[in-house]
């Protein structure tokens, strides 16, 4: 599953002084902003974009922004190229400019990453003067 974490730990070393409350703000606006730049089809990856937080052994707090519907992880990090063949049938049924085709393989060409929960966290970051390293 794709997700986006922000590290209240790593954060408050970066801002000294920052309060709970500014980052689970900061993390609220992440959420807020992921569902704005989630790609909208049926509305559904876009509904399903949740926060979770946790405390560590060490009393760090982790922010866990993500998705859980299966297609999320095409979407943000996009596709290779590859082959779709069936796996029920005998052939791949679909239309095409109105016209019903059938094939026995298609060449997928890939689709291009929408790294939207990285885009997410990148700017709500900028936006708040945080510096923001991705691992």
């Amino acid at each position: 599953m794709p997700r986006t974490r922000l590290d209240r730990a790593a954060l408050s070393r970066t801002i000294r002084g920052a309060s709970r409350n500014e980052l689970d703000a900061a993390a609220r606006q992440v959420l807020n902003r992921a569902k704005i730049l989630a790609p909208v089809d049926t509305g559904r990856l876009r509904a399903s974009i949740r926060i979770e937080s946790r405390r560590t052994l060490t009393l760090r707090t982790i922010y866990t922004i993500g998705s859980d519907v299966f297609y999320a992880p095409y979407v943000n990090d996009g596709t290779k190229p590859h082959k779709i063949r069936p796996k029920r049938a005998k052939a791949l049924r679909f239309k095409v400019g109105g016209r019903t085709v059938f094939a026995a393989v298609v060449n997928h060409p890939g689709t291009k990453p929408n790294p939207f929960l990285d885009r997410a966290l990148r700017e709500v970051a900028a936006s708040r003067g945080y510096q923001f390293k991705h691992d």
